[in-house]
């Protein structure tokens, strides 16, 4: 039965068409039905706790009432799902509400079915049993989630949506524990959900969690995590699950995964696309096909309204080539999303949060690009050649030291002699992957820290923003006035010196 646009306001529903003859279908409440299956879920996670309490203090029970529960609402909501797209019931109030119904309880059920079976197969005893607790509960409470944000749009009249960040990562993380709690055993010791952390994008969770779900249940056998291929211009965020052999062909989504990517389509846009191999045409009916088919890769095009702006900027502070790292990109994307800063008194609470995350973001790049390279014996023999004065302590000729000042504006020139002994010393430490200390370091030992594809004038740029980082940033944390015009340089230097060092490979460092 397909979707349909229907009616004046374009309503997401079925359309089942006419028939005269066919009985009428029972009238009911989409949101009335939510809250029955949560009602269930609820007294069976409640038993769990309990049960879960008596066990750790040795007073465990022999029945389980919450394996009955549980089961009960599968078989409703599988029930429900049935009669919904047969046409038996229809919604007397939003009719528009019905397809979001079946693709929220499919996700729920799913969920559900993962904890009644990580139940009864726990261990019972030990570390790997508590994990498995934890996560029982864990996905009740997470299907509890997903049932109240149904009802909230189904109050809202609103199918879908609206538009708030989405946390892709964390979805991927989700679905992926719950595919391998259940196809493996009951710990959660199993390989990275992706090849590197999707960024978080514009979009409803919950309704890209029912695709994302949807999506890996039509590729079961799929090993590896989901492969990320971050959106660019005219080029969309793309999540990629499976590997398809030669002479795989692109084979139709199942139902499940349709409905869901429809209702997700009505909020912004999104291709899915399926490779495998599918059972000859005539030979079953469609029903018996798509059972038969088998999915290798699933593919899911996501639309990143943010993904051309952060490479705008990026770009403008730190050229053409700058790339950034997977974390950094969502410290970006948070600062261009939060209240800008106002042309006079102090920036909004949530433009510092966002800055304090890229300046976090900032120092590990630091501590994964810069420290390691400062600690070679190309730089410790580099130090050793520094011009000193031929005095007992040979502190760094003036000269010299003039030359720094006179290049760099804002440079900290007060950690230029105590880095340059610790660097001949070897004696760099974790403290040191600071923007200050990043600064002078780049400065005196750039040429022979080896950080190709950056040239020389990248390398003194990058000191200098660090050296401007720091100052600005030393402000800051004191507490005291700091213009805006001077808030946003710190934020441009930030973003600089991240697109700059995110171009240096960190492998063999």
């Amino acid at each position: 039965m397909p979707l349909r646009l229907c009616g004046e306001n374009r309503k997401l529903t079925y359309d089942p068409g006419v028939d005269a003859d066919a009985p009428q279908p029972e009238l009911f409440v989409a949101r009335d039905r939510a809250r029955r299956f949560a009602r269930y879920i609820r007294g069976a996670l409640q038993e769990r706790r309990l049960h879960y309490r008596g066990a750790d203090v040795g007073m465990e029970t022999v029945s389980s009432e919450a394996d009955e529960a549980l089961g009960a609402v599968i078989e409703d909501i599988r029930q429900t799902v049935d009669d919904v797209l047969a046409g038996r019931i229809r919604d007397r109030e939003r009719g528009f509400m019905e397809v979001p119904l079946v693709t929220a309880s499919e996700a729920v059920a799913e969920r559900v079915d993962v904890a009644r079976h990580l139940d009864r197969t726990q261990a019972r005893s030990g570390a790997s049993a508590k994990a498995a607790r934890k996560f029982v509960l864990h996905l009740l409470d997470d299907a509890l989630l997903r049932l109240d944000a149904y009802c909230g749009q189904y109050d809202d009249k609103r199918p879908v949506g609206p538009l708030r960040t989405t946390d892709v990562a964390h979805i991927l993380d989700q679905v992926e524990a719950a595919a391998h709690l259940k196809t493996q055993r009951a710990d959660r010791d199993a390989v990275s959900s992706y090849d590197r952390p999707p960024p978080p994008i514009r979009s409803d969770p919950n309704a890209l969690d029912d695709v994302i779900r949807a999506a890996r249940r039509a590729a079961p056998g799929a090993s590896g995590g989901w492969r990320v291929e971050p959106a660019g211009p005219g080029r969309p965020l793309t999540l990629s699950l499976g590997q398809a052999s030669e002479d795989a062909e692109e084979v139709p989504l199942p139902e499940d995964l349709a409905r869901a990517v429809e209702v997700l389509a009505f909020l912004h846009p999104i291709a899915v696309s399926c490779h495998g191999h599918a059972v000859q045409p005539g030979l079953l009916s469609a029903e018996d096909a798509e059972s038969r088919q088998r999915i290798d890769a699933v593919t899911v095009e996501l639309a990143d309204e943010a993904a051309g702006r952060v490479e705008l900027t990026v770009g403008a502070a730190a050229g053409d080539e700058a790339k950034l790292p997977p974390d950094a990109e969502a410290a970006v994307r948070a600062l261009m999303q939060s209240p800008p800063l106002p042309e006079a008194g102090p920036p909004p609470p949530q433009r510092l949060v966002a800055l304090m995350g890229l300046l976090r973001s900032l120092d590990g790049l630091l501590e994964r690009a810069v420290l390691p390279r400062a600690r070679t014996n190309a730089c410790r023999v580099a130090a050793s050649r520094l011009p000193r004065e031929a005095t007992r302590k040979a502190p760094l000729r003036r000269p010299f030291v003039a030359q720094l000042e006179a290049r760099f504006e804002e440079f900290p020139m007060h950690r230029v002699e105590a880095l340059a002994g610790d660097v001949g010393a070897g004696k760099l430490a974790k403290r040191n992957a600071n923007p200050a200390d990043a600064a002078v370091l780049l400065a005196l030992f750039g040429p022979a820290m080896g950080l190709a594809p950056l040239d020389d004038a990248e390398v003194e740029a990058a000191a200098a923003d660090l050296g401007l980082i720091a100052a600005v940033r030393r402000d800051l944390e004191r507490g005291g006035m700091v213009e805006p015009a001077r808030i946003t340089r710190l934020e441009q230097a930030s973003i600089a010196v991240l697109g700059r060092l995110g171009r240096v490979p960190l492998s063999g460092v």
